[in-house]
């Protein structure tokens, strides 16, 4: 009996080359597809987490602009017996912040210095804390916590160019001889205590902040 074989000629099917080149093509679109979305949601959650970090710097500045803009005083740094305008906080002691010297009395007193309010800026850890001391009138005397990403440490010297990624200390202050203004300057991360590298940059975000504050009322006579 003669078999014949011409029936399976037209019928067609897949070599194991064949399937295993469709397997390597499918399993590299499907990483390609993986890399570029987990790309974005790695980008999208570092915009996101960047911008809270900026908000809260900034809400941080233009509450201590509000009220250094309003300080007033007549000293220099060094004449004990004068009132001035911006001080280090505390006055004694280890320094965390600063102060500006405010007249919040409804009227105002601007000729008596004594009865001012003394509005202050000062580093806890990785919170930056505002208060009150003096005739604070409506503004009160409770503190109130601005930020809690400030990276941990307080720094009184000149501002410096703060590297991309870690940084030391998170509030900077400068008071120039005639406390007339103050730089400032504010480090905060998403993560605080951890000090971003390379390839979490994108996860903590740092951001950094500065601005010269100038009271409007202050003298040096």
């Amino acid at each position: 009996m003669i078999l014949s074989f011409n029936i399976f000629r037209k019928v067609k099917s897949t070599t194991l080359v064949e399937l295993m080149l469709s397997i390597i093509i499918v399993s590299t679109m499907v990483l390609s597809f993986y890399t570029l979305e987990s790309f974005s949601h790695k980008q999208v959650l570092n915009a996101d987490r960047r911008v809270k970090v900026q908000n809260e710097l900034a809400y941080c500045l233009e509450h201590m602009s509000k009220y250094v803009r309003q300080a007033g005083g007549n000293a220099t740094l060094n004449a004990g017996a004068n009132y001035p305008a911006i001080l280090l906080y505390p006055t004694t002691g280890t320094k965390t912040g600063f102060q500006a010297r405010v007249d919040l009395n409804s009227p105002q007193t601007p000729a008596d210095f004594s009865d001012d309010a003394m509005v202050y800026y000062r580093l806890e850890g990785n919170q930056l804390i505002t208060g009150c001391t003096g005739a604070c009138g409506s503004l009160g005397t409770s503190e109130e916590t601005l930020s809690n990403r400030i990276v941990a440490n307080f720094n009184n010297s000149v501002l410096p160019v703060i590297p991309p990624y870690s940084a030391s200390d998170g509030f900077y202050v400068w008071i120039d001889s005639a406390a007339n203004y103050v730089d400032v300057g504010l480090v905060g991360r998403y993560y605080p205590t951890q000090v971003p590298t390379v390839n979490t940059k994108l996860t903590n975000p740092q951001v950094a902040m500065k601005t010269r504050l100038i009271c409007n009322n202050s003298s040096s006579n």
